[in-house]
């Protein structure tokens, strides 16, 4: 699904860090949690591109869940953690492939859209307390965008493609609550690209889980990203967000 060198070079990192962790941490033991998750998301921005003419063409993105959920066409969303002493890995994959109606500035048009979203993420335990806990975090967010747009105009049609992959560097924090038996709420929030691939990106994510037993338990989330991004002649100006329910198996 991600094939660039950015990709590559984001996993040798994580490789890494786990190895040079591992070596650190040989009394602790890995704990592991692997969560695929349904994203009720909601679409709002803006995309499009610069034509050869130096016009930009701009499609406005406005999408209830309701109306992701009708016009999609395939989708993938999985969270994997490992934990071992203060250190945390977790990777987080969105996949989605869409086709709905749209407008641009000129003419009604169709537009056919898939994204990936790919963080891969190492944190920091730095304080621990009876019901809190406290993380650092950095790592990367790999973007792919693949658009195709079927313009239609009186009679006229053009199906320009346009797409783009980039890679954010992000920095964030985490909390951990446990507030009753059972049951903890993650606080989470992160800031990224700094112009190196975004202008800028920013992410919450809340999340309450509720253990069912020893290995399986419930995810109750609410996540919200806003990625504005314009290089390449490619333009992507979106707010992402919505609450989500996920189920969690750990060993």
């Amino acid at each position: 699904m991600f094939k660039s060198p950015m990709f590559k070079s984001l996993m040798s990192c994580l490789l890494m860090s786990l190895f040079l962790m591992s070596h650190n941490a040989k009394a602790e033991t890995w704990e592991f949690e692997i969560s695929p998750y349904l994203w009720l998301v909601n679409q709002q921005g803006q995309t499009g591109y610069i034509d050869e003419n130096g016009i930009p063409i701009i499609v406005d993105m406005d999408m209830s869940f309701s109306d992701i959920f009708e016009n999609l066409d395939s989708a993938a969303l999985l969270n994997v953690q490992a934990n071992k002493g203060d250190w945390q890995f977790w990777i987080d994959l969105v996949y989605m492939k869409l086709k709905y109606d749209t407008k641009t500035e000129f003419a009604s048009a169709e537009l056919s859209a898939k994204q990936k979203m790919l963080d891969i993420v190492a944190a920091y335990r730095f304080s621990k307390q009876a019901n809190m806990e406290w993380y650092a975090f950095a790592g990367g967010r790999v973007i792919d965008i693949s658009n195709k747009l079927e313009v239609r105009f009186f009679e006229r049609r053009r199906d320009p493609s346009f797409a783009d992959e980039w890679y954010d560097p992000l920095i964030g924090i985490k909390n951990k609550w446990s507030f009753s038996e059972g049951f903890y709420l993650i606080s989470r929030a992160d800031l990224g690209g700094f112009g190196i691939g975004s202008d800028l990106s920013w992410a919450l994510n809340l999340t309450m889980n509720q253990d069912l037993s020893e290995h399986w338990a419930l995810k109750y989330s609410f996540r919200y990203i806003d990625i504005d991004y314009d290089d390449n002649d490619f333009i992507f100006d979106v707010a992402s967000s919505g609450f989500g329910l996920g189920v969690t198996y750990q060993f």
